[in-house]
């Protein structure tokens, strides 16, 4: 039992040691969004009725190299601003699914054949998973959404829910604190209690799945079921928006067939607990469920597809001295984060989880005593 727990502590450490700067930069960017959006032309890509949107989303996404917990506060940074649904899952599922870095190690690691193909469905599926996220998710904002577009740049909103209106003029300088005021002490908290519980499930699934439990179903002698398999488990951890795709490599030299590296380069990527009990929050249930069950689904179709039609004599890249040379190349394009920056970045996440829990049992106990209080 205490090694159990010390490795689901481990495990936490490690998501939150991994992803706090991504997701610090992006509670920074989100205040940004939410502050000048209307300021920018930006705003009437995300906003077009049309397929305009999605482009610009999938575009926008596809350079950005931002991990799955990341992604969260620009997700909903752009929903609080007006921009379509569609585009908002578009951007979310794109940005940690494809980028020039994972491309280029995909290419280096994988071979060319998989990453045409990888390439090609992380630009194809985003837009799916958008279209089909706003044609059947949820309609109506969630309370916590309601709350956080309540909240102003420059005054949050009352007990009551009102807000003061933004005034028409504001020095730039007053801006940018509003900026960060909105995306460390409205936005940082409220994710940051979601993210926390998704942070505490995932480190439980990553410390108590047996190692080689996916490794035994992933051959071709099952292929349903081990496209499925690494689906859902792809789906439930967190791992790097790069960091991923040398383990996919891993898992093709033990024999995986390869469209079981393209569900999990998907899945392992786009989804995890944290975000989605975040997203949910935000979004509503509905729209998280058609967003991950789309997800899963396209994905393990294009598994299926690659296994039996695409590539269904593939061979694991054997070069050592062509995969080297484009690991360098890749290798300079990863963001290389320092260990003080890192360390830094996963207390203040730390922080703001610690602040979301605490001001989630504040308002608990608020209302136990309002109810005390009550006559009857």
């Amino acid at each position: 039992m205490t090694e159990s727990l010390i490795n689901i502590g481990t495990s936490m450490a490690a998501i939150i040691l991994e992803s706090g700067f991504w997701i610090v930069l992006s509670l920074l960017i989100a205040g940004l969004v939410h502050e000048f959006l209307e300021d920018t032309g930006f705003r009437r890509v995300i906003q077009h009725p049309g397929r305009a949107s999605l482009f610009g989303a999938l575009g926008l996404g596809a350079v950005l190299p931002t991990c799955s917990c990341g992604v969260i506060p620009l997700a909903v940074s752009f929903y609080l601003g007006g921009a379509r649904l569609a585009a908002v899952m578009t951007f979310a599922a794109a940005t940690p699914i494809i980028n020039p870095a994972a491309v280029l190690l995909s290419y280096a690691l994988l071979g060319p054949e998989l990453t045409v193909v990888y390439v090609a469905f992380g630009l194809i599926a985003p837009l799916l998973v958008g279209l089909l996220t706003e044609r059947w998710s949820s309609t109506g904002m969630t309370p916590v959404a309601e709350k956080l577009d309540a909240c102003c740049s420059t005054t949050c909103c009352s007990a009551t829910g009102d807000a003061e209106a933004k005034p028409v003029s504001v020095p730039n300088n007053k801006r940018l604190w509003g900026a960060m005021r909105w995306g460390f002490g409205v936005l940082g908290p409220t994710l940051g209690l979601y993210i926390g519980v998704g942070v505490v499930l995932a480190a439980i699934v990553m410390s108590l799945v047996p190692q080689d439990l996916i490794s035994a179903y992933l051959g071709t002698s099952a292929p349903m079921l081990s496209l499925l398999l690494v689906a859902v488990f792809g789906a439930s951890i967190y791992v790097c928006a790069v960091a991923h795709i040398p383990l996919v490599a891993a898992l093709l030299a033990v024999g995986a067939a390869p469209g079981t590296a393209i569900v999990f380069l998907v899945t392992g990527a786009a989804t995890n607990l944290p975000e989605f009990i975040a997203l949910q929050k935000v979004l509503g249930t509905r729209t998280v469920l058609v967003y991950v069950s789309s997800l899963i689904g396209v994905s393990l179709l294009a598994g299926w597809l690659v296994n039996l039609w695409l590539l269904p004599g593939f061979e694991p890249v054997s070069d050592p001295l062509r995969t080297t040379e484009w690991f360098d190349i890749a290798d300079r394009l990863i963001p290389v984060i320092p260990e003080p920056v890192s360390v830094t970045s996963a207390l203040i996440v730390t922080i703001l989880i610690g602040w979301g829990v605490i001001r989630w049992f504040g308002q608990r106990l608020m209302q136990v005593g309002g109810r005390l209080e009550t006559p009857e």
